[in-house]
């Protein structure tokens, strides 16, 4: 049980970092199959669903702020970005947004431009997609794989954990100090080459304290998800409810922290800890490890591919 602090008047000022896929060809794949995932009911449904959610973030803390970010098929995108309420003019100073410069009895305004905001870069960003022709043809190579959509989830990650670091500088420079935290929104298969980027990932998040709450969209589960929300100590979810996102949103990643240790988050089963070989990028049960880079190969060689270290052949034949 938590202990009872001096300041239970004052709720925790958040940073909520949202990723949410948007690559259109993820969608494209994933509307109507899959029944009963909120991936089956299409992109707009799972933003209508991120909005009202952000909304009822921003309800709970007027000091609450939040950061989205759009995974794209072409890269990470922001939609949206609040306010840290104390930003630098060009000579290092100290100045207050334009934007927060009327407050109400001394609280920042609610951040109702939220939503429209969102959907209106999300709009942009689409059209700037589809008005590009080298995007097009890149696209047009894209739906002609075989292969299952994915998107770059390693580097929006990377970016938020950036995003984070300058916000919390920032803050503390102020005075201020806020809790960061990730959301992600998969709804594509995870992407076997992201291994390494990932848990690169992973683990600095884990050093800085940010938990990553994960919710799987589509019909698969995502085993890197499932490693960042336990290694974080984040929540993993995978909605069983088509329609039902916003119920799972609210009820597991819209309290801070402070208020999450009073509740009973779900818990992830059977988490997939298996490494992906370097090689060929695929999960691994058992593999060789590199004794002095611990790279890991599905087979045995005799040389490591990463460090060059040379191995005695009789142990690679064992």
């Amino acid at each position: 049980m938590p202990e009872p602090r001096d300041d239970d008047v004052t709720d925790d000022r958040s940073l909520l970092i949202v990723l949410v896929e948007t690559n259109p060809r993820t969608w494209e794949t994933s509307e109507g199959k899959g029944e009963g995932t909120p991936a089956s009911r299409g992109l707009s449904s799972v933003l209508g669903a991120t909005i009202t959610f952000l909304n009822a973030f921003f309800a709970l803390n007027q000091q609450n702020r939040a950061v989205v970010v759009a995974v794209h098929g072409d890269g990470c995108h922001y939609l949206y970005t609040s306010p840290l309420g104390v930003e630098t003019d060009e000579d290092g100073d100290e100045a207050e947004d334009a934007r927060w410069a009327n407050k109400v009895g001394g609280l920042d305004p609610l951040q109702s431009e939220a939503g429209p905001t969102i959907l209106r870069r999300l709009g942009a960003l689409n059209a700037a997609e589809t008005g590009s022709s080298a995007t097009g043809a890149k696209r047009e190579k894209a739906d002609s794989d075989d292969g299952p959509a994915t998107s770059p989830f390693a580097g929006a990650l990377s970016l938020a954990l950036c995003y984070c670091n300058r916000a919390q500088a920032l803050e503390n420079a102020a005075g201020l100090r806020s809790k960061p935290r990730i959301l992600c929104l998969q709804a594509s298969q995870d992407n076997p080459t992201d291994y390494i980027p990932m848990m690169n990932a992973i683990f600095s998040a884990q050093r800085q304290s940010i938990p990553v709450d994960a919710f799987a969209l589509g019909e698969h589960d995502s085993p890197f998800m499932q490693q960042a929300a336990h290694i974080t100590r984040g929540a993993y979810v995978k909605p069983t409810l088509g329609d039902g996102l916003l119920q799972y949103l609210l009820s597991t990643a819209v309290m801070d922290l402070r208020s999450r240790a009073f509740l009973k988050l779900p818990a992830a089963r059977g988490v997939d800890f298996r490494a992906s070989c370097f090689c060929h990028k695929r999960p691994v049960s058992v593999g060789f490890v590199c004794s002095v880079c611990l790279s890991v190969f599905c087979d045995g060689r005799p040389a490591c591919d990463t460090c060059g270290t040379t191995f005695d052949a009789p142990d690679v034949a064992s």
